[in-house]
């Protein structure tokens, strides 16, 4: 999911997308934190779908389908501990 202004843009993985009137932050708090990562302050993923991590200074995620989102500096060691499982 991707935060668009007061919208989120909802991504599946069959290559479509969807535009809904709620924000990223709504979705956050709906959606249960085991399965969902806010990455970033643009981007909630869904863990199930990582292909692998790039690392970097905040580092980046392959979701697959061409779709790669960053990690912020400030979320990294937060998310390798998800990762670490």
């Amino acid at each position: 999911m991707e935060a668009s202004s007061n919208y989120t843009v909802i991504y599946f993985n069959n290559d479509t997308k969807l535009v809904s009137s709620r924000t990223l932050k709504e979705y956050e708090e709906l959606l249960p934190e085991e399965i969902f990562f806010r990455c970033h302050h643009s981007h909630l993923i869904n863990l199930k779908f990582i292909k692998k991590y790039i690392k970097g200074e905040g580092g980046f995620v392959d979701l697959g389908h061409g779709q790669m989102v960053e990690v912020s500096r400030r979320k990294k060691l937060e998310f390798l501990e998800l990762l670490k499982g």
